[in-house]
């Protein structure tokens, strides 16, 4: 992810079907590949449930969310400039298991106005 602002009305589609609320960057879900956003899933959260923690570890609540890397194939500018650009790129959480089954590797699409490749896709994970 990028150094944006967080958003505290985030939310997360485990593949268990729970909704976890989660704080990601806003631009996280500006993320479009395919012509499809990378938006909030729509039921509200699974009562009784913890926060989902979207930091470097992933380890919060024992899973690790699954997400795409990125590649950046234009210079980056605006808010995404201090990427170096080219081969950059950055990993993206994906809230939605219906979005995460729609991205393919290889789908191209633009994050915060810059030209992105899908280069990776990484599965959710419980620790």
């Amino acid at each position: 992810m990028s150094a944006g602002k967080f958003d505290r009305r985030g939310k997360y589609r485990s593949d268990s079907n729970r909704i976890y609320r989660c704080r990601p960057q806003t631009e996280t879900r500006l993320l479009v590949l395919g012509g499809r956003f990378n938006f909030y899933p729509t039921p509200a959260p699974t009562p009784g449930l913890g926060s989902l923690t979207l930091t470097a570890s992933r380890r919060s609540l024992g899973i690790i969310p699954r997400a795409v890397y990125v590649r950046f194939t234009a210079e980056p500018t605006g808010k995404v400039g201090d990427y170096e650009g080219g081969t950059a790129g950055l990993r993206v959480v994906v809230f939605g298991t219906g979005t995460y089954a729609f991205y393919r590797v290889g789908m191209v699409g633009l994050y915060l106005g810059t030209p992105v490749v899908l280069d990776f896709k990484y599965p959710e994970v419980l620790r």
